[in-house]
């Protein structure tokens, strides 16, 4: 008979402590699972990954363990390969009468899209002059959200970065900001302005358009 027991829920200290999302970069091996030993378990008890309800990876069977005590289980990548959410729990079996109690669920997120898909528009600067900075506005681009982090390259040597909050995917566009320093310190007479998103996963987009300001201004 299967049933929930109140086991302590498995820990995957990769993945996200906020809504369990896990690195790209991180899903190129297996990923450890952390299983506290629980009251009453006994040598020869059998534990097992559940993987949205299904059994996976190798058993490992109790030993010496105590209560309270970590072990650690792996979590196949090769089970993460899509994007989207995934239920994450472990199985304990009594290995004298086959009784099986499951422990509370986790859940972890996969997210393999790279921001702004195949296009990222060039930076808007709407003021044609500046004093102290030149304000650029970011136009939206596609899976933006928040958490993003913009790098700008200043003739292709890296500027001012951003991070993407959540009022401006409604109520007010992305602005970044580019003192004077910033763009004099090229010694070029035009800056090629483009930037790049990496997502909070990991995923790092095309470079966007360029965007070319003139000095003289």
């Amino acid at each position: 008979m299967n049933e929930q027991f109140p086991f302590s829920a498995p820990l995957v200290t990769k993945a996200s402590p906020i809504d369990g999302l896990l690195q790209t970069g991180d899903l190129t091996q297996p990923i450890p699972v952390e299983i506290i030993i629980w009251n009453g378990a006994r040598p020869g008890y059998i534990v097992q990954l559940r993987l949205d309800g299904d059994l996976i990876g190798v058993p490992m069977v109790v030993g010496k363990q105590q209560p309270g005590e970590m072990v650690q289980l792996e979590l196949s990548h090769n089970k993460l390969c899509e994007s989207g959410s995934y239920l994450l729990s472990f199985q304990a079996t009594n290995n004298i009468n086959g009784v099986t109690r499951e422990s509370p669920s986790i859940t972890l997120k996969v997210h393999r899209t790279k921001p702004g898909a195949t296009l990222l528009a060039p930076l808007i600067f709407p003021t044609a002059t500046f004093g102290d900075q030149l304000v650029g506005l970011l136009p939206g681009y596609a899976g933006m959200e928040p958490g993003d982090v913009i790098k700008t390259l200043l003739n292709g040597v890296e500027g001012p970065s951003h991070m993407v909050e959540a009022e401006e995917l409604t109520l007010r566009p992305v602005e970044i900001a580019f003192s004077r320093e910033d763009l004099q310190t090229h010694a070029a007479e035009t800056v090629s302005i483009e930037y790049v998103v990496t997502d909070r996963a990991g995923n790092a987009s095309i470079t966007s358009l360029p965007t070319l300001v003139s000095l003289k201004l």
